[in-house]
């Protein structure tokens, strides 16, 4: 019986450690070469939108900053949140980022990350966010 409990908090606690990646990618018909991402001055972080630009960049899409000129077809929001790790690190790490692709005010495309618990929470915000604008913006 403790050999059943323990493998059971062992598996609760795996699971609990495992971030959560959910992803609709843009359908591949969709062409994007221009796209405009709403700024969101609730992100806090300074780096983070020029890092979000970059990688998009690397997949041939040009990115500009949405202003009320602007007169782009696709357009991306975005959210994102740091949390402070009290016990692996005692530093801030990136617990939560949305993305979501926008065509017509219809949403075409989402990506989204929550951290899990644990020491796989911790790690450079770039490596975390690259894997989702991969499967987002895939061809």
């Amino acid at each position: 019986m403790n050999k059943v409990l323990s493998l059971s908090t062992i598996l609760l606690l795996e699971a609990c450690a495992s971030p959560v990646i959910k992803v609709e990618p843009v359908p591949a018909a969709e062409i994007i070469s221009n796209l405009c991402i709403k700024e969101n001055n609730q992100v806090f972080m300074d780096g983070f939108l020029p890092e979000v630009r970059k990688q998009i960049e690397e997949h041939d899409i040009k990115t500009e900053i949405q202003s009320p000129a602007s007169q782009c077809q696709y357009t991306m929001t975005y959210s994102a949140q740091w949390s402070w790790d009290w016990f692996w690190t005692f530093s801030v790490y990136l617990s939560m980022a949305e993305f979501s692709v926008i065509k017509d005010n219809h949403q075409i495309g989402m990506a989204s990350y929550t951290a899990g618990l644990g020491p796989s929470a911790i790690g450079h915000t770039d490596n975390k966010i690259r894997p989702l604008l991969i499967e987002l913006f895939r061809k």
